[in-house]
């Protein structure tokens, strides 16, 4: 197994600077980006097989395009629906939710609450009985 395509050479094959590919890659920042540019490092990334490293473009943002989201109990019909809707909603903002059960133990939440935090989370949806 060959070693994973990176940025560089998305950049090389489409002729641009790797900034101009992370642009393009990125909803976000696409606009900045002439269309056909775009269209082009997306086809070079594509006949490379390249996937962004989510992790290295952490460490440079400071975000981890992820939200935990701490819920009681996974198997109460309540709270499949609720999942649903927040992960539609971040996923169509680039955002992943990491999702942890406590099944109902207030200790639980709290070592599920640090563990995602640990993970540098950007934001945390905490849906609990517990006070405090």
């Amino acid at each position: 197994m060959g070693a994973r395509p990176t940025i560089d050479d998305v950049a090389r094959l489409a002729g641009v600077h790797k900034a101009t590919v992370s642009r393009a890659l990125n909803q976000r920042t696409e606009r900045l980006v002439g269309r056909d540019t775009v269209l082009r490092v997306r086809e070079a990334a594509e006949s490379l097989g390249y996937v962004p490293n989510v992790m290295a473009r952490g460490l440079r943002t400071d975000s981890s395009m992820t939200i935990g989201v701490v819920i009681p109990d996974l198997t109460n019909p309540l709270f499949p629906p609720i999942v649903r809707g927040i992960e539609s909603h971040l996923q169509s903002r680039g955002y992943t939710a990491l999702l942890a059960n406590t099944d109902e133990n207030e200790s639980g939440e709290r070592v599920a609450i640090a563990s995602l935090l640990d993970r540098r989370v950007d934001g945390l949806i905490i849906g609990s009985g517990h006070r405090g």
